[in-house]
């Protein structure tokens, strides 16, 4: 903890109260009463992160007002592309898997 805030936690508690006796004349009159412990608030170890996320949430949110987005038959197209070059893909290096098989095959065990 830093110094600065050690003293301010220390500022910040309360003082007891005063014993009887023959510094303080009034309290050696009343009974004090019992002095409670004050108890220790959590630290909450996230609670900068708490301040940040409304703005960020903003944030969020104005970007995606800025998108444009692909319609409905945009979409459909660009899936069917990602879908058939996947496919093309697979293909090809199945191919050279089966290919590099028959290789090592034919060198090594034949």
């Amino acid at each position: 903890m830093a110094r600065s805030q050690r003293r301010r936690s220390a500022a910040a508690r309360p003082r007891p109260t005063p014993r009887a006796g023959a510094h303080n004349p009034a309290a050696a009159a009343a009974p004090a009463a019992p002095v409670r412990p004050v108890p220790r608030r959590r630290r909450r170890l996230l609670a900068p992160l708490a301040r940040l996320q409304p703005r960020f949430v903003a944030d969020i949110v104005a970007e995606l007002k800025k998108v444009t987005w692909p319609s409905a038959s945009e979409t459909r197209y660009l899936t069917l592309v990602v879908a058939v070059v996947a496919v093309v893909v697979g293909v090809i290096l199945g191919s050279f898997d089966l290919l590099f098989g028959w290789i090592i095959e034919q060198l090594f065990f034949t």
